[in-house]
């Protein structure tokens, strides 16, 4: 026996809610603290529920609907093509472009090193001085040994994931290794103004193209702590559900 059809309940317009005020839905729907669901409220993009049976997912959906969220049920959300890293504006433009999906997020490195510690110099004076004094060969500050430490660096990074129709295709902008060049004397001393100024441009070549919550928060100059992306699945996840909303 073939397995039933998977689906997915995600929301019905590109404008998601305000992340309480799914989370609230999310709770009266599934019966559950408030608390429980907030989290799952800001990490859906749009998917709400995915490997359901229609009727599950039917029920799901109906179930928000009364709760005030319009969604709708679909077959799983659109899949994406391989990212293809471009870094040129030219390499960009397409009048088949239809999505515009700007994304910040912070990124944590840790670096282990190795270091000598030891007594320091007026220690070591110290250690000398009683040695001179008594004869004795007391040291102060310990001998010195070779220990490791862990530096923690955070950056925050961006990226712009460029969807294109017939065929489909995704080309992927890394902020920080982008030839900002085509923006002569426009051009700044700063990766982050000339990323502004380079998705303001592809969307003037492209008005009709869609623009997720990052790019709308960066055009219109909202904080960028705002966009609340934890990683490029974050990303991913709002572009697949863009994408189904497109093709319905």
């Amino acid at each position: 026996m073939s397995e039933a059809p998977s689906f997915s309940v995600i929301l019905a317009r590109p404008e998601p809610p305000e992340p309480m005020a799914l989370a609230k839905a999310l709770s009266a729907v599934r019966r559950t603290p408030l608390q429980d669901q907030i989290n799952a409220a800001k990490r859906a993009w749009g998917i709400l529920a995915e490997n359901l049976t229609e009727s599950e997912g039917s029920r799901f959906a109906g179930a928000l609907r009364e709760a005030g969220i319009e969604t709708a049920v679909v077959p799983a959300p659109a899949a994406l093509p391989e990212a293809q890293p471009v870094k040129s504006f030219e390499s960009a433009l397409s009048d088949r472009l239809i999505l515009v999906a700007a994304a910040g997020m912070t990124v944590t490195s840790t670096t282990t090193k190795t270091v000598k510690e030891g007594p320091s110099a007026g220690q070591k004076i110290l250690s000398a001085g009683i040695l001179l004094s008594t004869g004795l060969p007391i040291k102060i500050g310990g001998s010195e040994h070779t220990v490791e430490k862990k530096q923690t660096q955070s950056d925050r990074v961006f990226f712009l994931d460029l969807l294109y129709k017939d065929p489909a295709r995704r080309r992927r902008i890394d902020a920080l290794h982008f030839d900002y060049s085509f923006l002569q004397e426009r051009k700044l001393y700063q990766v982050f103004a000339n990323f502004k100024l380079l998705i303001s441009d592809l969307v003037q070549t492209a008005p009709a193209a869609w623009r997720n919550y990052g790019t709308k928060v960066l055009l219109e100059g909202k904080p960028v702590q705002t966009m609340g992306y934890d990683s490029l699945t974050d990303l991913e996840r709002e572009t697949r559900w863009l994408l189904t909303l497109q093709s319905k």
